[in-house]
């Protein structure tokens, strides 16, 4: 048997509770992973409400998890793993909120040994659509970023990645979090609801902008015409970060998932990339873990150690 996070309604964190399933074995190309950590995205939070129920229908009961990380416990027929490797990857099926999870081998890669579980267990999502944006957007060596929404999940990577192409960033946050930015060599300015305004406290740090990455889910066009960056170099990082935990369109560089995750976790092993923790919970506290999660203004991942 097996601890798993279920639902069987929409609604807020109330209606998660844990229940015991018999643990599944894994088939062809399958590996069976025992669940270190597994981190709460926001798109889970929209999903359990019923707000993405048109577009990614699913059935009750309903279950939560798309990143996790954990060690190898049972290897179907063609899996690429051992038993006893620790590793990190994602489920397509949102099952991770549990004890263990199944998943084809394609979707795992291995853990470094100095990459911290919790780290581990919320690298994907967040990390490899954030990846994703700032390859769409050609970030390269001498470039002025803006990234809107600097502290959120996806924007705390995007900042860090522009930052090791080379490139200045300019961090839209609130000013609690300025300091956060400026430790990772970021400029900060705070958030405007006019775009006019904001592109005013961008131009005093910077005269030009090169690229824009919004973590924020902003009308891009005013926002781009504000800061004079062309379209091609604009993205929302919302519609890429739905692609990677849900499917549907394809995100840029989805078809490298698991490279990008094996090369994002080797950045955070060797201190090239930070991944801010706000908290941990054991499986049993998930709805308190759930409700931390979407406190506006969190900075930082929301993690639970089964």
């Amino acid at each position: 048997m097996t601890r798993v996070v279920r639902f069987e309604r929409f609604g807020g964190p109330d209606v998660l509770h844990v229940v015991d399933e018999p643990a599944a074995d894994p088939g062809p190309g399958q590996v069976r992973v025992t669940v270190r950590a597994a981190g709460i995205t926001t798109g889970e939070s929209a999903a359990r409400e019923g707000a993405l129920a048109e577009l990614y229908p699913g059935a009750f009961p309903g279950s939560e998890g798309a990143e996790f990380a954990g060690v190898v416990t049972a290897v179907g027929p063609g899996g690429a793993f051992e038993v006893g490797e620790e590793v990190l990857g994602w489920s397509e099926r949102r099952a991770a909120h549990a004890e263990a999870v199944v998943v084809p081998g394609t979707h795992l890669v291995r853990k470094p040994a100095d990459l911290p579980w919790e780290v581990a267990g919320s690298l994907y999502v967040a990390g490899v659509a954030a990846h994703a944006c700032v390859c769409a957007v050609g970030v390269r060596d001498g470039d002025a970023v803006v990234v809107d929404g600097a502290t959120t999940d996806v924007g705390s990577f995007a900042v860090q990645l522009a930052r090791l192409c080379g490139a200045r960033v300019v961090g839209v946050a609130a000013v609690e979090h300025h300091d956060w930015l400026h430790a990772h060599g970021c400029d900060a300015v705070a958030p405007a609801a006019d775009p006019a305004v904001l592109a005013r406290r961008v131009r005093e740090l910077t005269p030009r902008v090169d690229a824009l990455v919004d973590t924020t889910g902003a009308d891009l066009p005013p926002l781009t015409g504000a800061l004079d960056v062309a379209p091609e170099r604009a993205v929302s990082t919302v519609e890429v970060e739905a692609a990677v935990e849900f499917g549907g369109a394809p995100a840029p560089t989805a078809t490298r998932r698991a490279e990008v995750l094996a090369e994002l976790a080797q950045l955070v092993a060797g201190g090239r990339l930070h991944v801010p923790i706000a908290g941990a919970y054991p499986l049993a506290d998930v709805r308190a873990a759930a409700a931390a999660a979407e406190r506006p203004g969190r900075h930082g991942r929301v993690v639970l150690l089964p």
